[in-house]
């Protein structure tokens, strides 16, 4: 019963991005030898955008829709509750960690780089505000990018956050998050099992975010548990069965901090 099921909430979340993700695929480059590349879709009346993050190396699958991780598989539901998006590959030049970024170089100023480039370009391209947005390795890049540019951009989200990184540290709480002076939005799953991401670090995120004007946290529950480990997709690590309510939930905190 659970395969049928996984195999359900598989094929919808394909037909969804299938039916809101025909874009364009941009390289960019932003640093002397290396380029980024990202996936830009613009629905119909967005009233902002958002560059999206994967977790693990950040490396999603630009041209399927409907692949493994959160962003990578769910990201037809962005633009269907009006947001224009991007979802960001790795750089050309990083491919020594699961293919992709390592957790310390998304924390660089060479990362910032190539981050700044694509929400410059969002920027000029959309005129709208630009957010941005990572899920667990992937917050390292948002996180940090939103310490060093929080100029630049009129937001963040931060899912299922790296808090507690297995090789020591707190993870993105080592940054100055208290720099932030844009809306922070902190999003878990009360059951991910995931070591490195438990779900208190949501309220630790957003009480260090002390110099944002509205920094919140935010739980969710249900959902399947189909993963082989418990910071694979398909787990509450990833929201595998509930990613249309956490990311309508994303669109709406976006919107009611959104001038």
């Amino acid at each position: 019963m659970r395969a049928v099921l996984k195999i359900i909430l598989a094929a919808a979340l394909v037909f969804s991005s299938a039916i809101a993700t025909k874009g364009e695929i941009v390289s960019l480059k932003a640093r002397p030898g290396a380029s980024v590349d990202f996936l830009v879709v613009e629905p119909k009346n967005p009233f902002a955008a958002v560059v999206l993050f994967e977790g693990g190396g950040g490396t999603p699958d630009l041209q399927s829709p409907g692949g493994r991780g959160f962003m990578n598989g769910s990201r037809g539901l962005f633009a269907e509750n009006g947001l224009d998006f991007s979802l960001v590959d790795a750089p050309s030049d990083q491919t020594g960690f699961r293919g992709g970024m390592h957790p310390l170089f998304r924390k660089s100023e060479a990362h910032a780089k190539d981050i700044a480039a694509v929400v410059a370009w969002m920027k000029k391209k959309t005129k709208l505000p630009v957010w941005v947005a990572g899920i667990s390795l992937g917050t390292y890049s948002a996180a940090s990018y939103a310490v060093r540019g929080n100029r630049d951009i009129a937001g963040v989200v931060l899912l299922s956050s790296s808090t507690r990184p297995p090789r020591g540290g707190r993870g993105i709480l080592d940054l100055k998050l208290d720099r932030i002076r844009a809306p922070l939005l902190a999003i878990a799953h009360r059951d991910d099992a995931c070591p490195g991401t438990p779900p208190a670090g949501a309220i630790k995120i957003a009480r260090t975010a002390a110099s944002s004007p509205n920094a919140q946290a935010k739980f969710f529950t249900g959902g399947e548990d189909a993963g082989r480990h418990p910071c694979t997709p398909e787990t509450p690590h990833t929201f595998f069965g509930i990613e249309e309510e956490v990311i309508s939930a994303i669109a709406k905190f976006i919107r009611a901090n959104t001038k």
